[in-house]
């Protein structure tokens, strides 16, 4: 019950900083449909990719769905199992088209800087492309240094603000391109 609920749900995944190995497909790439198998296959090797990456945290795959039809825990209830495996089928591909845009993005060094203010304005340009809900962004802080009274350095601070900027340059790179790429 367990495994298939961390299916269903994509489970709470970070989206981390280094650049991704790149993943292959475990969709069919001619005309012929996939089985909810390599369905169920993709979007786990699109939600791992993006794991490797920590950029922002993720609730689960967005599905376009009544609430009726996932009433049931998070589980598509009798009844609707046809709708719930076609949405994910049809969000399947979208899942690995925005992994391998954020494996790009995170290894970008060309983009746009951003400041970590705009954090908030990232996170909810992510979540409107209806891939996957975003909950945050991972967020660097800075460590205690007993050279500064147990307290961050200013130093730390910056580094932590850089890091924490970058990421949010890394997300907007990543909009901007599923903009591009019509996603």
């Amino acid at each position: 019950m367990r495994k298939a609920y961390q299916q269903a749900t994509g489970g709470l995944i970070g989206l981390a900083l280094s650049a991704g190995c790149g993943g292959s497909s475990a969709l069919p790439s001619g005309s012929e449909p996939a089985t909810a198998q390599q369905v169920e296959q993709s979007i786990q090797l699109s939600l791992e990719r993006l794991q490797a990456l920590h950029i922002v945290y993720v609730g689960r795959l967005v599905l376009d769905l009544p609430a009726e039809a996932t009433a049931c825990y998070g589980l598509p209830c009798p009844g609707s199992e046809g709708a719930y495996n076609a949405e994910r089928a049809r969000q399947a591909p979208r899942l690995e088209r925005l992994a391998k845009l954020a494996e790009a993005a995170a290894g970008d060094p060309y983009l746009a800087q951003h400041d970590k203010s705009e954090a908030a304005a990232a996170i909810d340009a992510l979540a409107a492309l209806q891939v996957i809900q975003v909950t945050g962004l991972v967020e660097t802080k800075p460590a205690n240094n007993p050279s500064c009274y147990n307290l961050p350095c200013g130093s730390d601070i910056a580094a932590a603000d850089r890091e924490n900027a970058a990421r949010v340059s890394q997300v907007f790179g990543i909009v901007s391109a599923a903009k591009a790429g019509g996603l």
